[in-house]
């Protein structure tokens, strides 16, 4: 097997990317035409698009062939908000979401962020389990139109981060049985 090289990039290669991500999300994401006809509303409506901070893009390279990725920018509160990650599936189970998921909290650490939070499908059952046993906890969740009820999943980089965040939630936990 070829080895896997991780590269921060300014890009990735169109259109090539658009439909890696439509391959890894095609199980979860759902085309609406509802939706479809919003979002042409909204971007009719002359308001600009909310400005985000400057993407990270880190892609996995097998060769010269991207077969995974993960995105993602800081936020208020040194907050990383890990945006869109995904691995082909013919390379799956190699240890390149664990290597991209690694790769991110280093640098999120070498930055001064605090934490990693992200958004999934509730039915991206692998993801959520392996972001799990990385450390994350399910923090919420919230309802959209084009992917339906997402789990927030959040890792919290400092020991101190942790325990608080244990403090605050166990205590509700405990309670309810």
């Amino acid at each position: 097997m070829q080895s896997i090289d991780l590269r921060l990039t300014d890009s990735f290669p169109e259109p090539e990317f658009s439909r890696l991500q439509m391959l890894v999300f095609a199980d979860v994401q759902q085309h609406s035409d509802e939706l479809e006809s919003i979002l042409l509303d909204e971007a009719g409506s002359g308001v600009s698009p909310q400005s985000f901070s400057p993407m990270l893009r880190l892609g996995a390279y097998q060769g010269d062939e991207l077969v995974g990725w993960s995105c993602g920018w800081m936020e208020r509160g040194q907050v990383f908000y890990m945006a869109n990650s995904g691995v082909r599936p013919s390379h799956r189970r190699r240890g390149i979401y664990t290597s991209l998921l690694n790769a991110i909290r280093a640098h999120v650490l070498a930055e001064g962020g605090r934490l990693i939070r992200s958004q999934h499908s509730v039915l991206n059952n692998t993801v959520i389990i392996a972001k799990l046993r990385a450390g994350f906890n399910v923090s919420g969740l919230s309802q959209y139109g084009e992917m339906g009820t997402l789990v927030e999943l959040t890792l919290h980089l400092s020991e101190k981060r942790k325990q608080m965040y244990r403090s605050r939630v166990l205590p509700y936990v405990a309670g309810a049985t």
